[in-house]
């Protein structure tokens, strides 16, 4: 019986020579530009690929059904990896991170490793009534919240991520708002994460942020630090969904056709470096979707006496095209 992954593998390589838009590194070198590595100031940590959603527009293919994910043994070489290489920011992700057994125990030994420590939900793994006390030591070590919150439309929303997913996502924010996050001054950072619910690119993002800024202090009371509108990356079940409805060639003729050769300079690939959930390096979480290695070789993270190194290579594909469209994906 074919898997989820092993179809999506499948579609990847037949469908690559028919694109029709040109490779990434060519497009670079047209424009005479090189992808390589700045300082590297921030970890990004994949704990894993479970989730309580099955969301449509996901890259990695995550959901409740997926085994994958990080170990105790794991846990300490990654905090090992920290507290030698010093890095600014920690950037805690999955799947859905909370859903990991060691998760606080993350928190607590990365919290003194870094100036910023972050952590990506997707708000209803936060908020299924087992993880109340994540509330409190989010707070307590001050983590900066990036949570997924595609859109203001309950409809649009439950059709990418679930029936009951948008309620329950107005719930989680208001419970981070009573304990201090969002507001002015509380040093306790709530940003939002918006995402297109179909084959299209995000719209303006200082207009949709003050969309919802004013939709969601208007009808729930509820406040946020910042939004971010970013492109979906077309990897994992968001693939496979454009390869189904016939859009996958269009949508990469739009990413494409969009790149913007300013935006090259600031992608996050330049400055981060992506730990797996088996503790292998990557580029970025896009580059650990696809199997590209860090700079196309295979290291773990026990090998790495500290970061990469600047002007070290970076591995690309297609979907690289994604962070490169328009005002870009930082």
């Amino acid at each position: 019986m074919l898997t989820e992954q092993t179809l999506y593998k499948k579609d990847t390589v037949s469908s690559e020579n028919t694109l029709g838009v040109a490779p990434f590194s060519l497009t670079l070198s047209g424009h005479g530009l090189k992808l390589n590595r700045a300082r590297t100031h921030t970890l990004q940590v994949n704990v894993g690929f479970l989730c309580n959603q099955t969301c449509r527009h996901c890259h990695l293919n995550a959901g409740p059904t997926r085994k994958e994910n990080m170990e105790s043994g794991i846990l300490n070489e990654v905090v090992s990896y920290a507290r030698r290489s010093r890095f600014e920011t920690i950037d805690i992700t999955g799947g859905a991170p909370e859903l990991n057994p060691n998760i606080s125990r993350l928190i607590q030994e990365m919290s003194p490793l870094a100036s910023r420590l972050m952590l990506r939900s997707n708000l209803s793994a936060l908020n299924d009534g087992n993880r109340d006390h994540l509330f409190e030591l989010l707070k307590s070590y001050r983590v900066i919240i990036v949570a997924s919150f595609p859109s203001l439309n309950e409809l649009q929303t439950d059709s990418q991520r679930g029936d009951g997913i948008f309620k329950i996502s107005i719930h989680a924010l208001k419970k981070l708002n009573a304990i201090g996050y969002g507001h002015p001054g509380s040093g306790l950072e709530l940003n939002l994460v918006s995402n297109p619910t179909g084959a299209f690119l995000p719209p303006e993002q200082v207009e949709t942020e003050k969309r919802f800024r004013q939709v969601l202090k208007d009808k729930w009371g509820i406040v946020f630090n910042q939004l971010f509108n970013f492109a979906n990356v077309p990897l994992g079940r968001y693939r496979r969904w454009l390869i189904k409805s016939g859009n996958l060639e269009k949508y990469m003729a739009k990413l494409s056709s969009s790149f913007n050769p300013c935006a090259v300079e600031s992608v996050m690939c330049r400055t981060m470096v992506s730990v797996s959930w088996d503790g292998f390096l990557y580029d970025c979480d896009f580059n650990l979707a696809r199997g590209l290695f860090m700079g196309g070789h295979k290291i773990h993270v026990s090998e790495m006496g500290g970061p990469p190194e600047p002007d070290s290579h970076i591995a690309t594909a297609d979907h690289c095209y994604t962070c490169t469209a328009g005002a870009g994906f930082t």
